[in-house]
């Protein structure tokens, strides 16, 4: 009953928050929360699959240990975003409209999450990929108009790539079960094909290079709940199905790990450079979500190059993923904090800020120095070629990372300050994230024993945080990042951040294609003008259809070919052809 409950509620939730009239509408904040408490029983306690004979071709749901964790930072960050946007949008005319989209969002986003056979994960994926599209267009403002449209024409080109792959790895498998995915492409003499579709597919919604152009302009656009779960959970999906798909630990391919390797740290520093060149926070961060996934992204390409094992490689990217989940949503839902948080409140603001930046930048004591050594661990003992440059990188990446979050800060901190001694109503939920932050990646409740042997051995988790080389290796390039930041800002001749106008527009691979697209547009334009022209010099279609309904014979035609299509042999003939047809396609 629990895995239905995940699902249920959440669409429950949905409809009542939305449904009530508004005299007796209340705080949408405590319904969204509740709805998430099947998810996040699930994501603590191991429970058996289940077949749902009377969903799509009988759904399975289930959980391994590595979805189990991503269903943990998941519920923690509808649960906590729900409760902030009772209170943080409650004079907001269009709250309803936006709990409604936030809840079927959150149902898609369980789902995916819990389905164990391909139709269901796909049904709940595009679930939340649409539904979502009500989240960003929110505020319906003409920047959000522009972000929502172009949100949704990536979405859809994800999906068409999507749907194919998911096809192909069915068919490859012989079974509708994700399980048997894995080793039945691994086998394939196309599996490589199939791979590439679906990292093409599942890489719009995680943002990877070349296909993260919509994320800096969606996350700003929506408010600030929807953009705490759209970069901290959503753009996870795209990962959990690049790992339904990779075959992890089972295969030797090299082209396709060198080229998830490259990609991943293109975006992981690319995205540090062009994020601080912006002057919206919420962009600074979309732009740290890009480089963040593209860490994950190096992460699933080392597994492709053969060695690792699924069961140690998979976690460690989902206790990766909790990490920066949980750090990055306590950020982005700490950009609306600065005008109302005052008095003695805005120490304890700052201070959470800062815990978050040191936990995705990867310092000391916190879960990101946990899961940036299991990456520096796999990188050291995989045979890829150049292994030693990416740990560089690696390294390198921390700088630009500590640099980027720091600009983030420093753009937070322009904003002007509230006024009194108050906090708001939504400071709570914040303060709940703060507390099931990445730290909880260290903890046993969600550390395979598997992989703690394996990296820490008989040090244990305790001996390896109080490692002073392990902690060393953390700090120096989070303090270097920090000097380089206060250095720019301290002397004039060196402070060229912009303060009105990015240095490059958010959404930047986006204009680049405007701009090659406008000369194919303007000839498109000239040959439907000459078309059109081409077509007032005939006799136009609406004359030929008069004279067709004019003529006296069209009644009897027409009464003719209605008789014949209500004739039992016609019908059946044409539904024998149908039949035959879909079954030669889809055999």
């Amino acid at each position: 009953m629990i895995w239905f409950l995940t699902i249920i509620l959440p669409l429950l939730a949905a409809i009542l928050t939305a449904s009530l009239p508004a005299a007796k509408r209340g705080s949408p904040g405590p319904v969204l929360a509740m709805a998430t408490l099947p998810a996040l029983w699930l994501g603590l306690v191991e429970m058996p699959g289940v077949t749902a004979q009377w969903f799509v071709l009988e759904a399975q749901f289930s959980l391994d240990a590595t979805r189990r964790i991503l269903m943990l930072l998941t519920a923690i960050l509808w649960a906590t975003s729900g409760l902030f946007a009772g209170s943080y949008l409650k004079q907001d005319t269009r709250r309803a409209e936006f709990s409604f989209y936030f809840g079927l969002t959150m149902a898609g986003n369980f789902g995916l999450l819990i389905s164990a056979d391909a139709p269901s994960f796909y049904t709940f994926f595009a679930l939340m990929t649409f539904a979502s599209y009500g989240l960003v267009i929110h505020s319906r403002t003409p920047f959000a108009r522009r972000a929502a449209k172009i949100y949704l024409v990536m979405a859809i080109i994800g999906e068409l790539f999507l749907i194919t792959a998911i096809y192909l790895a069915v068919q490859s498998a012989g079974s509708i079960l994700l399980v048997d995915i894995p080793a039945a492409l691994a086998e394939d003499p196309q599996g490589r094909l199939i791979f590439l579709l679906a990292l093409i597919g599942f890489g719009v919604k995680v943002g990877a290079v070349p296909l993260y152009f919509w994320l800096p302009l969606a996350h700003p656009a929506a408010p600030a709940p929807a953009s705490a779960v759209l970069s901290g959970a959503m753009i996870k999906a795209g990962l959990v199905g690049w790992m339904h798909f990779a075959p992890v630990g089972l295969v030797h391919w090299p082209g396709m790990s060198l080229l998830m390797v490259i990609l991943g740290f293109a975006a992981a520093l690319g995205a540090a450079l062009i994020g601080l060149t912006q002057v919206d926070p919420k962009t600074n961060l979309a732009y740290s979500s890009i480089s963040q996934m593209g860490i994950m992204t190096v992460l699933l390409g080392i597994g492709l190059y053969g060695g690792i094992p699924a069961a140690l490689l998979l976690p460690s990217i989902a206790l990766y993923a909790y990490n920066h989940g949980t750090a990055k949503a306590l950020l982005f839902l700490g950009t609306a904090l600065p005008p109302k948080v005052a008095g003695s409140w805005r120490i304890l603001m700052w201070a959470a800020l800062g815990l978050g930046v040191l936990a995705i930048a990867g310092g000391p004591l916190t879960g990101g120095l946990w899961t940036k050594y299991l990456l520096k661990n796999f990188l050291g003992q995989t045979e890829l070629p150049q292994a030693q440059t990416f740990l560089i990188l690696l390294t390198l990446s921390a700088v630009t990372t500590t640099l980027l979050l720091s600009r983030f800060l420093h753009l937070l901190h322009q904003q002007k300050p509230a006024s009194g001694k108050g906090a708001p109503a939504f400071l709570l939920p914040w303060l709940l994230l703060l507390i099931a932050g990445g730290w909880w990646t260290m903890t046993p409740l969600l550390l395979p024993p598997e992989l703690l042997n394996h990296v820490a051995a008989d040090k244990g988790i305790t001996g390896f945080f109080l490692n002073r080389l392990n902690n060393w290796n953390a700090l120096w390039p989070v303090t270097l990042g920090v000097v380089l930041m206060v250095i720019s800002l301290r002397f004039a001749t060196l402070n060229w951040w912009p303060t009105k106008k990015a240095v490059i527009p958010a959404g930047d691979l986006l204009h680049i294609i405007l701009l090659a697209a406008d000369p194919i547009a303007k000839v498109l334009g000239k040959g439907i003008s000459l078309l059109k022209s081409f077509m007032q010099s005939l006799n136009s279609p609406e004359r030929i259809l008069n004279k067709i309904l004019d003529n006296p014979r069209t009644p009897q035609v027409s009464a003719s070919a209605e008789n014949l299509l209500r004739r039992w042999e016609f019908v059946g003939i044409g539904f024998f052809i149908f039949f035959l047809s879909l079954f030669l396609f889809l055999r």
